[in-house]
């Protein structure tokens, strides 16, 4: 029997002597739950930092070019409409990490439970997934177009109306990286740490 079982199986009985003898275990052991916790929603908001990073440079990139090409109507509809694409992501974002920081066990006050802010972790970030791999299939593909076409619009002479076969090999090799580095992060930071979760809440339940 494992030092949690035999932990489990003393507080559930009542065993004076034995609970008394294991007053320090128990403190370990709720220690022990919190890292493992924080580690594996330290792995998820270490993508929130990196992601939202990432679309404040997007939004501030769009918002040059708009200025940049102010009076070029087509340039500013597609700025207009990359910036509207991200923001319903941003916004889910900010509210489901808003909601795992909260029920981080570094925060929860004297007496709350451990178990419901490791629940709690878990419900936000598995909701947060679900609306990423979704939203993902419209976002990366347009996202990726929007790119590409205000690449050679701005760099490229002619554009993509005469660099067709330039600009769709560019679409495609876009595609492939996000692709690639997605399922990546996918997979460090919400796959593994899910499952981590899950597993820390199963052992809550034994």
């Amino acid at each position: 029997m494992s030092t949690m079982d035999e932990l489990k199986h003393a507080w559930a009985m009542g065993i004076p002597g034995l609970t008394e003898g294991l007053r320090m275990e128990q403190v370990q052991l709720l220690s022990i739950t919190k890292a493992r916790s924080a580690r594996q929603v330290n792995r998820a908001m270490r993508y929130f930092w990196a992601s939202l990073t990432l679309q404040l440079i997007v939004y501030g990139l769009l918002s040059h070019v708009f200025v940049r090409l102010w009076g070029v109507l087509a340039v500013q509809v597609l700025c207009l409409g990359g910036a509207l694409l991200y923001l319903p992501f941003t916004i889910v974002l900010l509210r489901q990490f808003k909601r795992i920081a909260r029920a981080s066990p570094a925060r929860l006050a004297a007496g709350a439970s451990l178990r419901a802010g490791v629940q709690q972790q878990y419900e936000s970030l598995r909701t947060f997934y679900r609306f990423k791999r979704g939203y993902e299939y419209l976002l990366i593909p347009l996202s990726s177009a929007l790119g590409v076409w205000l690449l050679f619009r701005l760099y490229v002479p002619g554009a993509i109306p005469q660099h067709p076969t330039g600009g769709l090999l560019s679409y495609l090799l876009v595609l492939l990286a996000c692709g690639w580095a997605i399922q990546r992060e996918n997979r460090i930071h919400f796959e593994q740490p899910l499952q981590e979760l899950k597993d820390l809440l199963m052992e809550f339940s034994q």
